[in-house]
């Protein structure tokens, strides 16, 4: 008897307590932007590949989701490769007063970079979706060519670094790519895998056969000009946009 009151009072109460409500978090603007950093390796092509076989460097994405919870997004992108480049520095071991705390430490500079840097925008298309997202876009904008060089004893002016060639080129890229979502709430973060060809179908560029020092430790620079397209394979990381729980769309 005491069981079945129980049971009905335990009963009466839940009736009686109001349901409770989970409000979802408030939308922001914040939420559709996207953040994405890479590092990527850079096979030159064409007539760029006739100087140069590989390079390395490092990219940049910003973007907008303009409409929520849409494929689309307004993509920005910046980012650098070295190309070649000429690294002859002389190093000397230098200790203190009674011959401890010995390292090492470059007494006379003698070494030439090149590097491609880049400033894109464009859109992107991607899926919304899944454990695993395609995508796909298409960026235009400017190419910049820089070669830069120093030689000389460490602490003359000689040693500062100088610029020895510099030119710029309009350029267009075309991209594909998987992110690999690791998170189901909040912003929606993973690696990122994918492919991209950059156009520089009218650059000047230079490499390091087309630099002479003179006895003075003055340059004779003679750049190149063609089409410098590159081929790009990166992985880095992707901070998607943020999805609160009462928009995703249930999982098969």
């Amino acid at each position: 008897m005491r069981r079945l009151l129980a049971v009905a009072l335990l009963a009466g109460a839940a009736d009686s307590a109001p349901a409770q409500v989970i409000d979802a978090r408030p939308r922001k603007f914040s939420d559709q932007w996207i953040f994405e950093g890479s590092g990527f390796a850079g096979f030159p092509t064409g007539d760029f590949r006739k100087d140069e076989k590989i390079g390395g460097g490092l990219n940049l994405s910003v973007a907008l989701q303009p409409f929520r919870r849409q494929p689309l997004a307004l993509r920005m992108d910046l980012g650098g490769m070295i190309y070649d480049g000429l690294e002859n520095d002389e190093d000397q071991e230098v200790c203190d007063f009674f011959g401890n705390n010995c390292q090492n430490e470059t007494v006379f500079y003698d070494n030439r970079h090149h590097y491609m840097s880049f400033v894109q925008a464009g859109p992107e298309f991607f899926a919304t979706d899944g454990k695993v997202r395609p995508y796909a876009f298409a960026l235009g904008g400017v190419t910049f060519f820089n070669s830069t060089a120093a030689y000389g004893p460490t602490g003359t002016g000689q040693s500062n670094t100088r610029s020895l060639f510099t030119s710029q080129n309009v350029s267009s890229t075309y991209g594909v790519g998987l992110r690999f979502v690791t998170k189901n709430y909040g912003r929606e973060g993973g690696f990122d895998i994918g492919v991209r060809f950059m156009r520089n179908a009218k650059a000047r560029y230079l490499t390091d056969k087309g630099v002479y020092r003179r006895a003075d430790g003055s340059y004779d620079v003679s750049a190149r000009q063609g089409a410098a397209n590159v081929l790009m394979i990166h992985i880095g990381y992707n901070g998607g946009p943020f999805v609160n729980w009462d928009e995703r769309r249930p999982r098969p």
